[in-house]
């Protein structure tokens, strides 16, 4: 009869630390942040946050326009629009439209 209360006790002690893995993850998976806006809208870049690397990937950037853009977004502030590429120098209509739809401005 002990043994068999033993048995049950640490049976019943066990099934509690069964479900603290799963807690566990769920506990992991809720304090996840979101998913940012980069991943939500992939494969495009985001004027407010791209490396020199990324913006050399646009068509018609090279070293030069991209750190001219790094340097108007230091100097000017965050982008408000793509259209805002355009105010920067070296960066005309014909640039910008080959690469509106690769960017974003969040």
């Amino acid at each position: 009869m002990k043994t068999r209360t033993l048995l049950i006790s640490t049976l019943l002690a066990s099934l509690s630390l069964l479900g603290a893995p799963l807690q566990a993850a769920e506990k992991s998976t809720a304090a996840k942040p979101a998913v940012t806006t980069e991943v939500a809208e992939a494969g495009k870049i985001n004027l407010n946050t791209a490396t020199l690397e990324q913006l050399t990937q646009l068509k018609g950037i090279g070293d030069k326009k991209a750190q001219a853009i790094i340097d108007y977004r230091t100097k000017q502030g965050k982008f408000s629009s793509v259209d805002q590429l355009a105010e920067v120098s070296g960066i005309g209509p014909a640039t910008l439209n080959a690469n509106r739809e690769m960017l974003v401005a969040k």
